[in-house]
């Protein structure tokens, strides 16, 4: 029988929790929240979506300050028989309290010279109080297992005795199972844009991108349900050493087979998990900004890929029985992508605006292993979006926008830890001017994800008898962001 848990290694808490690409977060300002479409912007949020664009900001000291709060909720449904009550269904909360976007821009004649400070990527902390079906499938294992295993000591000593000691008669498990994860990728961007003209503005600049993730929890407490004759509900641990002690007689060799196996569950079924990954990175982001004439804006920015390592870090030797390594290095690299924004103002209080990202997903290897092909990606990740807003005054704006993601992942990226689902996200909200020196911005967003499954193969008990199992995934997500805009 395997180790009991395999399970944290393979979560990628990193991801992208919100609007954007698989591991990029998109919803960047107060603005998005209420219009989902900003590539084209020429507001001080642009310092992210378009940094060419801040030259139409004119001369002096632009500041954007915006928090989004958000929270997620994440199902896992499976069908896997040897569960408790399968089909069964598990429920993790993602929560983000604090998820800010801080931009500077200092523009002087044909120049501009701009700061930001994001989330961008990961930006919250997941919690599943109950685990899911890849950490509790090793623990409902040790039902058939058992099972499997001590039916031939029952045949043997029914052949001899005639009667059956129905030492294989376990019926169910219990366990406590925990798990709490953070990722935050924070980004610091600079950049410098000019004025070729009237028309044509471009930019240079770059991201500097520090990422942490943080992994705690615990399967404990593991209990089968044994024959009430022989102590009822216990530990595996005790019940093989209680088989062993009424064997050993008969069998001495089967005796101390049993009582190794017993003090391997004694380890193997406390597992704890408390490890940190850390790594830094940078992005070269280059942008375009053209307005043909003063109804239109087109925009065009590409990020280029983010080289980054996480080393691990292991707290108290909680190492989760080997799945974290001490000093490892994962790779978790950021893909490239290309954007680009189309502002259209048809009459001076009304504005149209559409976005699109696309993001080169097969580049990464998002395994992190440095392999050749990349077999979890089938496609690029698009994102399209559109927005529209009115002023019903001088002073007071109120929009919507729409935006949704169309994931190229296949089967075997899927997993019930990480999984990526197409979207449709719709936004309102309004801005007010207070005065020439003040905008405020206040939104809100929902998210709905399509439905996906996945089916697969479960390694029983590390047995290598493969047993079919499905599982069906979804999310939803709500945002609220408040920003505040300064002009000086």
């Amino acid at each position: 029988m395997k180790k009991i848990l395999t399970i944290f290694s393979a979560l990628a808490l990193s991801g992208t929790l919100f609007a954007g690409g698989l591991v990029t977060n998109n919803n960047q300002s107060a603005l998005f929240t209420r219009l989902q479409s900003r590539n084209a912007s020429t507001s001080v949020d642009a310092v992210y979506y378009n940094p060419a664009g801040l030259v139409k900001l004119g001369d002096g000291l632009h500041i954007s300050i915006s928090n989004q709060t958000i929270g997620q909720t994440k199902t896992v449904k499976t069908t896997y028989n040897y569960l408790d009550g399968s089909p069964r269904e598990y429920e993790g909360k993602v929560s983000a309290p604090l998820f800010p976007s801080l931009y500077a821009a200092f523009n002087k004649g044909n120049f501009s010279f701009s700061f930001g400070f994001n989330p961008v990527g990961g930006g919250g902390g997941a919690k599943y109080d109950g685990g899911l079906p890849s950490f509790e499938m090793q623990v409902a294992d040790l039902v058939p297992v058992l099972q499997a295993s001590l039916a031939p000591i029952d045949t043997y000593i029914a052949s001899v005795t005639g009667n059956d000691p129905y030492f294989r008669n376990i019926t169910g498990y219990s366990s406590d199972i925990f798990f709490e994860g953070t990722s935050v990728y924070f980004g610091y961007q600079a950049n410098v844009a000019y004025k070729i003209n009237d028309m044509l503005a471009i930019a240079v600049g770059g991201r500097y991108v520090t990422a942490k993730n943080t992994y705690s929890g615990y399967i404990q407490n593991v209990e089968i349900d044994a024959p009430a004759g022989y102590g009822g509900t216990q530990t595996p641990g005790n019940y093989l050493r209680t088989v062993a002690n009424a064997v050993s007689g008969a069998s001495p060799t089967t005796a101390a087979q049993l009582n190794g196996m017993a003090t391997y569950l004694d380890d193997a079924t406390t597992v704890e998990a408390d490890a940190e990954m850390k790594g830094t990175g940078f992005t070269p982001i280059v942008s375009l900004n053209l307005s043909p004439s003063d109804k239109l804006n087109i925009s065009l920015r590409y990020e280029f890929k983010t080289k980054l390592e996480l080393k691990t870090t292991v707290n108290d030797g909680k190492d989760a029985e080997g799945m974290f390594i001490q000093d490892s290095v994962a790779i978790a690299d950021i893909p490239a992508s290309i954007s680009a924004g189309i502002d259209f103002r048809p009459v001076d209080r009304l504005l149209l605006t559409a976005s699109l990202n696309y993001y080169f997903d097969k580049d990464v290897d998002y395994d992190g292993q440095a392999d050749v092909d990349n077999p979890r990606i089938d496609k690029n990740f698009i994102e399209p979006s559109f927005g529209i807003e009115y002023g019903i005054s001088d002073k007071l704006r109120v929009s919507a926008g729409w935006s949704g993601t169309f994931t190229g992942v296949n089967d075997d990226y899927q997993s019930d830890l990480t999984y990526s689902l197409p979207t449709n996200s719709f936004g309102a909200g309004f801005g007010f001017k207070v005065n020439p020196m003040i905008d405020i911005n206040l939104g809100g967003s929902y998210t709905f994800y399509k439905e996906g499954s996945e089916t697969y193969k479960h390694d029983l008990g590390g047995q290598g008898i493969l047993i079919d199992a499905t599982n069906v995934y979804n999310k939803n997500t709500w945002i609220v962001g408040v920003g505040v805009d300064l002009h000086f």
